[in-house]
């Protein structure tokens, strides 16, 4: 009677025991979903918030007239975040979304040549930059040979962040192509 009784126990604490099992598989299955849910929106939510810069042209300069041979703009950008990035630098001709300055009609807009350099006149396609950091480079604007005259251009400086891929800051820039003669 007694290897029943134990048999019986045995049988039962198994059943038990996989109960138990199967019930903290579940809880830790569940637990271990939320702890990674909430890791991703924790490190999702810091990185947009760690992600600031800003993008200027020196002396609010962002307008300006060059003659044939082109022009450069002076820009300051600036790493605000709390920690080093790097910025990937772009130009983009937006004439079809862009007003004019003069409130002339932007149907005959230019499209110019623009270059990323340092002042050693070295090309850039990024910069990285310490937390609190600012750098100084330069726009060379060209104009293409055979480019209308008396025409402007716009152009959208991009830079943004390795660190938060959907961060940018932009500058405009407006650049009227003068008439030689007049110069």
């Amino acid at each position: 009677m007694r290897t029943k009784t134990t048999l019986e126990k045995a049988v039962k604490f198994v059943s038990n025991c996989k109960f138990i099992f199967s019930f903290k598989k579940n809880i830790f299955r569940r637990n271990l979903f939320s702890l990674f849910f909430f890791l991703v929106t924790t490190i999702s939510f810091s990185q947009s918030g760690s992600c600031s810069a800003i993008l200027i042209v020196e002396n609010n300069g962002n307008i300006r007239s060059t003659p044939l041979e082109g022009t450069y703009y002076s820009i300051i950008l600036t790493n605000n975040s709390s920690s080093t990035d790097t910025f990937i630098l772009n130009s983009k001709n937006i004439n079809s979304s862009c007003a004019n300055t003069d409130g002339s009609s932007t149907t005959g807009n230019v499209t110019v040549n623009t270059e990323f350099i340092n002042s050693e006149r070295i090309s850039l396609t990024e910069i990285t930059l310490n937390s609190g950091q600012s750098i100084n480079f330069y726009i060379h604007v060209t104009v293409p040979n055979g480019t209308s005259i008396q025409k402007w251009s716009c152009d959208q400086i991009t830079a943004t962040s390795k660190n938060c891929t959907n961060y940018t800051v932009y500058t405009v820039l407006h650049t009227f192509i003068i008439n030689p003669v007049n110069d």
